[in-house]
């Protein structure tokens, strides 16, 4: 007798891998020869369908607004630290000095802001903007180059490049969480149905076969299982599941 999994006590990858197990230990006995090649297919298609949905969980299409306000503030940080490095060989001291320390400021957090991934530029933008709005030295040095409107341009940009950004990934995160439970509901169903025809099959015709399929099968559900049980005892540890447990 096939004993009961606790899918639901399970986490989206470990169900993933408990899943390709179960289709690995049935396809090694013949879903074929075992009578239930309709169910084995249904479950990993379903499988197939989840694995597509989580290689592409937490990522999203930028908007061409995100895009764009990316854009601005790249363009922003780059003339800024353009025309205040030119200044650095200006003749006269004032704008010379200006330019070397609105040029020192910036470097400070890196000379390639524009090539950091979009978190580490948004948040390093607000430290540099921070800097250069409340720092006395800064904003003399601003002032002299002109340079003020330069400095908006980047902090509005940057602002609302975060804030949309945000809203994007928590518009994804709602509809993975929903995608998700809906797929591992199906699929549960799926896997439900294959053992029931199973132990049907292993009722009605018995064999050997069935009975070596059923024992492999709790083997990979008590792992499953145990590992949740340990979880539980334990909260601050988090085993994975291994990649290719075929018990």
């Amino acid at each position: 007798m096939l004993i009961s999994a606790h899918v639901f006590n399970y986490r989206t990858k470990e169900f993933m891998q408990f899943i390709r197990n179960t289709l690995m230990i049935v396809s090694q006995h013949g879903p074929e020869a075992l009578q239930v090649k309709a169910q084995y297919q249904q479950l990993n298609q379903l499988y197939q369908q989840m694995e597509v949905s989580y290689q592409q969980a937490g990522t999203h299409n930028l908007t061409p607004q995100l895009i764009q306000l990316d854009e601005q503030r790249d363009q922003a940080i780059i003339c800024l630290r353009t025309i205040s490095e030119g200044y650095t060989r200006y003749p006269k001291a004032t704008q010379r000095e200006a330019g070397q320390q609105v040029l020192a400021c910036i470097d400070r957090y890196g000379n390639r802001l524009y090539s950091l991934n979009y978190s580490a530029e948004t948040a390093t933008l607000k430290q540099l903007l921070h800097e250069l709005q409340t720092k006395p030295e800064c904003i003399s040095a601003l002032q002299a180059l002109h340079l003020e409107d330069v400095v908006k341009e980047m902090k509005r940009a940057n602002q609302e490049f975060e804030k949309l950004f945000i809203q994007r990934l928590e518009e994804a995160s709602q509809a993975e969480v929903q995608s998700t439970r809906e797929q591992m509901r199906q699929t549960t169903d799926a896997y439900r149905t294959l053992l029931r025809h199973l132990e049907a099959h292993a009722t009605l015709t018995p064999s050997n076969e069935y009975q070596l399929l059923i024992d492999h099968l709790n083997e990979n559900i008590n792992h499953f299982n145990e590992m949740i049980t340990r979880r539980k005892n334990n909260p601050e540890t988090t085993p994975v599941a291994p990649e290719d447990t075929e018990a």
